[in-house]
């Protein structure tokens, strides 16, 4: 099989990262807090091997909430951009560091 019919352009294709999705949808609703709390419970669902632990840990997702409880917008969006920072670093070694 020579792999005739496949698309040769597959490989090439970077796949998006669906953390680093949300990880933007979060910063880009920050004014939304019932989406907000949604978005940071999935994020907490995945698993960052690399750091060993949720991509938003419960800590971070409490630091996120408490600031938009008490109006600390760019508070919030400091610790989200944070992580986001943290998680885009720590792939650079798989060829991600592209993909802001």
């Amino acid at each position: 099989m020579s792999g005739e019919g496949r698309d040769p352009g597959f490989k090439r294709r970077k796949r998006e990262d669906h953390a680093l999705v949300l990880i933007r949808e979060l910063e880009e609703n920050l004014h939304d807090v019932a989406r907000v709390r949604r978005l940071l419970i999935e994020l907490g669902r995945y698993y960052d091997p690399v750091l060993g632990g949720g991509i938003m840990d419960v800590p971070q997702q409490k630091a996120v909430m408490e600031a938009l409880a008490t109006g600390r917008l760019e508070d919030a969006r400091a610790v989200v951009r944070a992580r986001y920072e943290a998680y885009v670093r720590d792939r650079a070694h798989l060829g991600r560091e592209g993909t802001t």
